[in-house]
């Protein structure tokens, strides 16, 4: 199957909002996780008013529901921590909606981020090898879910200076709506991973996965 990305300013359009998609893709891509309403502005980089305003219309359709989940909060008290057992209100996706295999299929399998960003912010940073997407870039999808979310979504191989990519994978997060598992290694550490037939790696590449960057010959 052929896919056709689309780009964010498509979507925003599409949905209203850029603070719509960008939950919406939060929901999806974590459908058994509660979410706070503040930590949607802090993951996704909206603001509260558009968190609120948006919230609130995604429960009067149903794509969410009101949920609760138990966390342990660590408190220090001098040289002595000691751990509580708290309930955080939030939202979650409500499993009975049933439109939420069409729209994983348009915001998240057809356009998951730009691949032209991708493509503009490595090549114009050091000396780029290879450029790998798998996980939640590809088509290889269970149910409408990912099969498993230890797998890398993205490997980078190249000369490149970690803080930066670190910043740029931060702003790719906020836009997709989860947190990313990459990894950036030089010609020899992937060439040595590879060799020894490393698991993240052989992962990611017997499953369906693309290149943007492909300096290597790989398959």
């Amino acid at each position: 199957m052929r896919l056709i990305y689309y780009n964010m300013n498509t979507l925003e359009k599409l949905f209203g909002s850029a603070a719509k998609v960008k939950l919406l893709r939060l929901f999806l891509l974590s459908p058994d996780k509660v979410f706070a309403a503040a930590e949607t502005t802090k993951v996704l980089k909206i603001s509260k008013n558009s968190a609120t305003k948006e919230i609130r219309f995604l429960l009067s359709v149903g794509f969410i529901k009101k949920a609760v989940r138990k966390d342990i909060l660590t408190i220090k008290k001098g040289k002595k921590t000691k751990t509580k057992k708290i309930k955080v209100a939030g939202f979650m996706l409500s499993p009975t909606f049933p439109f939420t295999l069409a729209l994983r299929s348009l915001l998240v399998t057809a356009s998951p981020v730009s691949r032209e960003k991708m493509l503009h912010f490595f090549k114009s940073r050091g000396k780029i090898k290879l450029v790998a997407l798998g996980g939640i870039f590809s088509d290889d999808l269970t149910g409408g879910f990912p099969s498993d979310d230890s797998r890398l979504d993205l490997v980078v191989v190249g000369a490149l200076k970690r803080a930066k990519v670190e910043n740029f994978i931060k702003n790719l997060e906020s836009e997709i709506g989860k947190e990313l598992n990459w990894t950036l290694l030089s010609s020899l550490e992937f060439d040595h991973r590879m060799g020894m037939h490393d698991k993240l790696l052989r992962d990611l590449f017997d499953y369906p996965h693309e290149f943007l960057i492909n300096k290597l010959a790989l398959d």
